[in-house]
């Protein structure tokens, strides 16, 4: 099971009404209206409404996930999700979340990319490879998922996405896969389209990042020309205690921590402790990575936004430049 379905999300799936399942019920279209008027339904895809309050409850990403999961076990998509739609089923992170539509999906051929509606449908060689079903909805596997999402995404998207997907210290109810099985499902299916995109985005890939934001911090200093950092670089201090930071650049001594807002906010990331108890950790460990003699540099959504900003960022705390030729990612 996967941490995409939360309660919020399946509170409001359960909610739905949808329209195709009350075909003798001739007032329900004038109650879906007067509904909709008095602001009390959304309509989150063709034929298929939920209550605001449970759509207010939910955030962004879940709205996403819920209206692809509806789309499909729900019987409006009768193809195959694929790209970002899979991708949020499974629980992997979509960076490229704002473009629309919003729903993806597999069409029916090798020349059968178009839009309907919300809808996009994906041109494929092979519309029946590589399926699974996960809570109802019909989709991609993981690899196939991957390996299509990050031939068209940008690159810190696919870097975010292959990231996740190889990730080292997966959380044992989380799906894994490897770097060769989404080179597979490219070759497969014969990938020519964003091929290049995508073995670049493979090659980068580092299991040992643990967050999105991670990955993109890692993705701005390459593109940057910043010097390459060690990744969850254990501290052992003398009184037993061991420090794991995201990022040490041993040529300076000093740490990096990408902070992100989901641990002080999700019950489940913080895995019982109360917000000021995530708090003082990390001031203790920040403390503990000091008493070394090394520095330390917070790194938030913020700073990823805004590339000149970040560069600022390492700039100011030293973080040196790489020396010779680029490469070619």
């Amino acid at each position: 099971m996967t941490t995409a379905f939360t309660p919020a999300v399946r509170e409001a799936f359960a909610a739905a009404i949808v329209v195709a399942e009350h075909p003798d019920d001739i007032a329900l279209s004038r109650r879906l209206h007067r509904g909709r008027s008095r602001g009390e339904l959304v309509a989150l895809t063709r034929g298929v409404f939920v209550p605001s309050a449970s759509l207010a409850a939910l955030a962004r990403w879940e709205v996403e996930v819920l209206r692809a999961w509806a789309a499909s076990a729900l019987g409006r998509v009768r193809q195959p999700l694929c790209r970002a739609s899979a991708a949020r089923l499974w629980g992997a992170p979509v960076l490229d979340g704002g473009a629309a539509p919003s729903i993806h999906a597999l069409g029916w051929g090798i020349d059968d990319t178009r839009h309907r509606g919300d809808v996009r449908y994906w041109a494929t060689r092979d519309p029946a490879a590589n399926l699974v079903t996960l809570e109802g909805a019909r989709l991609t596997d993981l690899p196939r998922t991957l390996a299509e999402l990050s031939a068209s995404a940008t690159f810190a998207g696919a870097v975010a996405a292959i990231d996740w997907g190889v990730r080292v210290r997966r959380r044992k109810e989380g799906p894994v896969t490897t770097v060769d099985e989404i080179r597979a499902v490219a070759d497969a299916l014969a990938f020519v389209r964003g091929r290049g995109r995508l073995e670049c985005a493979l090659a980068f890939a580092d299991g040992r990042s643990e967050s999105p934001g991670e990955s993109w911090a890692r993705v701005l200093m390459h593109e940057l020309g910043f010097e390459a950092p060690e990744l969850q670089h254990e501290y052992r201090l003398p009184d037993g205690r061991v420090f794991r930071t995201d990022f040490r650049w041993p040529s300076i001594g000093l740490a990096g921590e990408f902070d992100g807002l989901a641990k002080y906010r999700a019950a489940d990331v913080r895995a019982g402790r109360s917000v000021e108890q995530v708090v003082v950790e990390e001031k203790e460990r920040e403390d503990g990575v000091r008493s070394t003699g090394d520095g330390m540099l917070r790194l938030v959504w913020g700073d990823l936004r805004d590339r000149r900003r970040f560069a600022h960022r390492l700039e100011g705390a030293g973080v040196p430049r790489r020396r010779g030729r680029r490469t070619p990612y």
